[in-house]
């Protein structure tokens, strides 16, 4: 039997299972409504919540861009995961950067990667 092959074999599922589950876990947020939302007050017409880490390359290129929008628009919430871990956890963030995009009080897309600029920037224009 060719141990090392089926060793290495169960590495790669292994690997291939776990980010996979970061990919899937996206979808359990759409549909509910927004984790941080304040009952108290009426819900905003849209909010884009952009999550991020300091030591992520990816985050390095988008996060100029989401201060400069923030400083106009108010509904866009910039969240630095090492700072502000509770906020991500309501929102069961795995990876970064992370986009979530809420309307109406109710999440409608959660967006992973370095590509969510594209889609962050259309929704912003859409809605601002």
């Amino acid at each position: 039997m060719n141990y090392p092959a089926i060793f290495l074999f169960a590495v790669a599922m292994l690997i291939l299972m776990y980010f996979a589950n970061i990919y899937l876990s996206r979808f359990k947020l759409i549909g509910k409504a927004n984790p941080n939302s304040d009952t108290d007050k009426t819900p905003e017409n849209w909010q884009l919540y952009y999550f991020h880490a300091p030591h992520c390359g990816a985050c390095k290129n988008i996060t100029p861009w989401v201060v400069e929008q923030s400083s106009t628009h108010t509904n866009i919430v910039n969240v630095d995961i090492s700072k502000d871990f509770d906020t991500a956890r309501k929102f069961n963030i795995r990876a970064t950067p992370t986009a979530v995009f809420v309307e109406k009080d109710i999440v409608q897309d959660v967006q992973l990667g370095s590509s969510i600029i594209i889609t962050m920037k259309e929704f912003v224009e859409k809605h601002g």
